[in-house]
């Protein structure tokens, strides 16, 4: 599990709503990283258009607690 006050840091400063750029430069990964991640691993967003996808922070830090667990 990863430590709350270490994701709390990450995400500090962040908007309510993340873009899946955004979510991909915060992480430094990929964009295709970011969509496996809502298709595959749970990662919860908004729609908001047919190709338009919002992340809110604070599903974004409870799925971050979470990631140790959903990869195993």
């Amino acid at each position: 599990m990863n430590s709350p006050e270490a994701v709390d840091s990450l995400l500090e400063g962040q908007p309510d709503l993340l873009t899946t750029d955004e979510v991909a430069e915060l992480m430094r990964v990929s964009q295709g990283t970011v969509l496996r991640w809502i298709k595959e691993q749970g990662l919860t967003v908004i729609s908001v258009g047919p190709r338009l996808r919002r992340v809110q922070r604070s599903h974004f830090r409870e799925w971050l607690l979470q990631a140790d667990e959903i990869n195993d």
